[in-house]
Formats: structure tokens, C-alpha cells, sequence
């Protein structure tokens, strides 16, 4: 490999790595802020989802608890509960002789238990136990229940029974404003209970429709609860009961209001309402703007949710437990967002605030899938990979481009001059096409061989001259002596010894061996003749 295609090739691949590794750079800052910057957006986003749904909760609650207070004043409320009570404690004085045996009862009852409440259980009941305790209950409830013929969950459409009696007179008065009730207000059922806690009045007749609430199969039920709460307190005081299954609703979630009535100053009851839980549940499964995998929804402090789940096709009310950092911190009335793993151990981002709605430990959360945050910035990572990779290959070309002509062509014309220089052609000569550093470089290599080149010249010829001994040389005409620049003489030897690489020896020529050696003139001249 010449020396310029290595240079080449280590610059060429130190520009690629030093860009390789800022595009890396910049593609995971550009990932790490778009990051950071989808959870702040999400936070806000969850943040503002939270506190429109609390809201909306809130004033729904707060509202209904106003009406109740309300309603329970109003001389519709005080005449229908004084009537109904009334009318239930006269019912079988009323109804005597002109009803059915107790037998006949007992059996009708026994079978709509049996047929039509029990079967909507998923689990075996004990009919005895719901069966009605008191003959004025049992005959109340063969006569708006059993003979009603409509479905179950709409016995309060249009059924007169065929009885004269004074609660079928209240019945006919009162019971259609209690239907407007229920549709004007949102509400799934409204009940009128006498001060001894015992129902008078049900709109939708289930089966605790005159039963009751200290000792009958309803009393220790949430409504039975509220019930005997509100007839101890004062007047416009409001209790809301958590949500809890209601057997005579047939064992799903019901939640429920109630207030004391009072006549004047004279305790008569409680009114209450059954809430339609579908409201709010509508309000808080509403995904909307909480993307692919956000939702909200309610916890209460045993952590099981009070709203649908809205990754579930069934309902998770009360069936859903939600044991996360988030809800635990919900329940004991904290505010905040955690990152952390929801019911479904999805790590999502989670926002909470507890529900400011008297009576009830509320909390509500929003939440949103930890992957979906991430997921932009996933995507702008994979857009960006492959234009990254198209922009490096796009500035290798260039690169290569770039040494190719602009450094490996000058650098190596600049090394083969040089090789030539060393192999001593000293009138090698780089040609220089520009005027960049290269260019500068090879005008001094080429200054430098010219020196080189004259120099050496110099030398040669010095040499040349030394050699000749060109000149005149003093030397005296007797003993051959030659006066040196200083102005000493010097035997011829000793002088051109000084001056030249010469060196002598001795021997003698015929004229001086036979003036100066005759007798071994002979011998001499047969080595000399033997040389030769």
C-alpha cells in the first residue's frame, strides 16, 4: 500500500467515525428531548383530562346532593310520605275480603322469588331469607310486584291495580310526579321510608318495596345504612353511601342519597334515591383526547374500582382491584403523577387527586400507557436512522471525492518526487497545479532538491579541481621542496598527502639504481622486468 493511500484511508475513516458518532449523538439528544418533551405534554395532557372528569364528578355530585335537600321540603315529598305510610298501614284492613287468601300469596310471592329474582343471580340465594316478613309487605308486594305485568326493572310504567284502597289512592296522586322525578334528576329509583325505616314507596317496586330497613333482608345493605343515618340527623343533612352491590337491584353496584322529611318540625321519614350509575360512568370512560391507551376512572379506599375499566368488554365496577402506588396514595388523600404499573401491570404514567364529594373516599386517576409516551420519539428515531445513514453515506462519497483529488493526487505526486530524490535523480521536480498547502509543499520540496541538486554540484566540481591541483606551485629548484600557504616548505609527499587523498611509496628508477645501488642493479632491474 503506497504511504498516501494509508494516510488516506485513516483521515477517510476518522472523518466517517467522527461523523457516525454525532449523528448518534444527535439522534439520541433528538430522541431523549422529544422524549422529555412528549411526558411533560402527556403530564398536561392527563392533568387536564383529571381535573375536567373530577369536576364534572364533583358538581354531579354536589348538585344531586342539593336536590335531595330540596326535594325533601317540598309539599310533594312531605303529602307522599305521609300519605304512603299511611296508606301501607291501612292496606289490609283495606284489602279485606276482597284479596287473595295469605296461602295464595305466599305462593305467588314464592314463585316470582324463585323464577324472576333469584334466576338474575349468579349465584344460588336463599329465597326464604327475601321473602317479606310482614302480611301488609307480602300483600303490597303481590299486589304492585307479582301482578304487575311488566318486566323486571319497569314495574313504574303504566299499571293501575284494580283495588280500591287508600295507598292505591296515594299510589295514583303521587306516583307519577316520582317517575318525573327519576327522569328530570338522573335517577334510577326514588324511595319514601316512614320514621320506623320501613320503604312505603318504591318507584321501581324491586323486592325491597316494603320491607323493613332495621330488620327486614335489606337492613344491613348500604341503602339500609344512609337510611337510618338520615332519619337521626337534621333537617336538609344529606348522606351519600358508597357504591355497594344491592341485592334487591339484583346484586349489581348502587349508590344512594338520603335526607330526613320533616312536616313542620315533626320527623315523618326519609326520602331517598337510588343513583343511575351509568352517568357517571359515561363521563369517566370517555376516552377522548387521552389517545390509544389513556383512560380515568374512580377508585374508592378498599381500592376496587367504582367506574367500567375501558380495556374490559364487562363491567369492573366493585370487581376490579386497583392495588397500585398511585390508588394507595389516592385513597389516603394525596395529589401527584407517578410512573409506576397500573391493574394491568402496563407501566403507564399516572395522575391522581382525591374527589372532594362529602361522604364518600373517593379517588380518581388518568392514566396513559408509559409506550405510547415514548412511542413519537420512537418513530422519530426510526426516521431519523435512516436518513442519518443516507446522509453518511451521501458524505463518505464526498469524502472520498474530496482525499481523492484534493489530497491523495498532490500527496502522492509529493512522495513519488521525493522516492526519486532519494534514488538520487535530483532533477525530479513535482509539478504543482495550485495553491493550496500542497502546492506550498511541493514548491519547497522542489526548492529543496534544486538546493540539493546545486550543492552537490559545487561539491563535485571542488572535488574535480582538488584532484587536478590546478595552479601554480612554488618549488625549489634544488631539493624539490614546495612552499605551502603558509609559507613553509614541505617535501613533495607530505604536501600532496595534505592536499589529496594520495598516498606514497617508494621505489627507484634504472637511472638512480645504477648511480646509487650498482651492485644490486641487476637484481633490480629483474623484479622491475618481472612487474612488467
Amino acid at each position: 500500500m503506497r504511504v498516501s493511500d494509508s494516510l488516506f484511508l485513516r483521515l477517510g475513516l476518522t472523518i466517517i467515525c467522527l461523523f457516525t458518532l454525532s449523528a448518534l449523538l444527535m439522534s439520541w439528544l433528538a430522541s431523549h428531548f422529544t422524549n422529555d418533551a412528549m411526558f411533560e405534554q402527556s403530564k398536561m395532557h392527563l392533568e387536564a383530562a383529571l381535573t375536567s372528569r373530577a369536576t364534572i364528578v364533583e358538581d354531579h355530585y354536589r348538585v344531586t346532593q342539593e336536590q335531595v335537600a330540596n326535594l325533601a321540603q317540598t309539599d310533594t315529598i312531605i303529602a307522599a310520605t305521609t300519605a304512603f305510610t299511611s296508606g301501607l298501614d291501612q292496606l289490609e284492613a283495606d284489602m279485606m275480603g276482597n284479596g287473595p287468601t295469605p296461602e295464595q300469596i305466599n305462593a305467588d310471592l314464592t314463585a316470582f322469588y324463585t323464577q324472576e329474582f333469584s334466576s338474575r343471580f349468579d349465584r344460588d340465594i336463599n329465597v326464604p331469607h327475601y321473602l317479606p316478613k310482614s302480611n301488609a309487605a307480602r300483600l303490597a308486594q303481590w299486589i304492585y310486584i307479582v301482578k304487575n305485568p311488566n318486566p323486571v326493572g319497569k314495574k313504574n310504567e303504566g299499571y293501575t291495580p284494580q283495588v280500591t284502597t287508600s295507598y292505591q289512592n296515594a299510589h295514583e296522586r303521587f306516583h307519577s310526579q316520582m317517575n318525573r322525578f327519576l327522569k328530570s334528576f338522573d335517577f334510577y329509583d326514588v324511595f319514601l321510608f316512614d320514621k320506623k325505616a320501613r320503604l312505603v314507596y318504591s318507584s321501581k317496586k324491586e323486592t325491597d318495596f316494603a320491607t323493613d330497613f332495621n330488620s327486614g333482608p335489606y337492613a344491613k345493605s348500604n341503602l339500609g345504612d344512609t337510611v337510618r343515618t338520615a332519619l337521626g340527623s337534621e333537617r336538609h343533612t344529606v348522606f351519600t353511601s358508597d357504591l355497594k352491590r344491592y341485592a334487591a337491584s339484583y346484586n349489581e353496584p348502587a349508590s344512594f342519597f338520603a335526607t330526613p322529611v320533616f312536616d313542620n318540625n315533626q320527623l315523618i321519614g326519609t326520602v331517598a334515591f337510588q343513583l343511575d350509575n351509568k352517568r357517571v360512568n359515561r363521563v369517566i370512560s370517555d376516552s377522548h383526547g387521552l389517545r390509544n391507551s389513556g383512560e380515568t376512572y374512580i377508585v374508592g379506599s378498599d381500592l376496587y374500582m367504582r367506574t367500567d375499566s375501558r380495556f374490559s368488554d364487562t363491567s369492573t365496577i366493585l370487581i376490579q382491584k386497583v392495588d397500585t402506588k398511585a390508588s394507595r396514595a389516592v385513597t389516603s388523600g394525596e395529589t401527584g403523577s407517578v410512573v409506576t404499573k397500573d391493574y394491568r401491570g402496563v407501566s403507564v404514567l399516572s395522575q391522581y387527586r382525591p374527589l372532594n364529594i362529602a361522604g364518600l373516599n373517593w379517588g380518581m386517576l388518568a392514566e396513559i400507557d408509559e409506550s405510547e409516551i415514548h412511542e413519537p420519539a420512537f418513530s422519530l428515531t426510526k426516521k431519523i436512522v435512516p436518513l442519518l445513514i443516507a446522509t453518511l453515506a451521501v458524505v463518505s462519497a464526498i469524502t472520498y471525492t474530496l482525499f481523492k483529488y484534493g489530497v491523495e493526487r498532490p500527496l502522492a505526486n509529493i512522495t513519488f518526487t521525493a522516492r526519486k530524490i532519494v534514488g538520487g535523480d535530483y532533477s525530479a521536480r513535482t509539478p504543482v497545479t495550485n495553491s493550496d498547502e500542497f502546492a506550498v509543499l511541493a514548491q519547497s520540496q522542489n526548492q529543496m532538491a534544486e538546493a540539493v541538486q546545486t550543492h552537490i554540484n559545487d561539491l563535485e566540481a571542488a572535488l574535480k579541481e582538488v584532484k587536478e591541483l590546478k595552479g601554480l606551485l612554488p618549488i625549489c629548484a634544488f631539493c624539490k621542496s614546495i612552499r605551502d600557504d603558509d609559507g613553509y616548505f614541505r617535501t613533495v609527499e607530505s604536501y600532496l598527502v595534505g592536499k589529496s587523498n594520495l598516498e606514497f611509496t617508494h621505489t627507484f628508477c634504472e637511472q638512480c639504481v645504477s648511480v646509487h645501488y650498482p651492485e644490486d642493479s641487476e637484481e633490480l632491474e629483474k623484479n622491475t622486468a618481472s612487474k612488467h
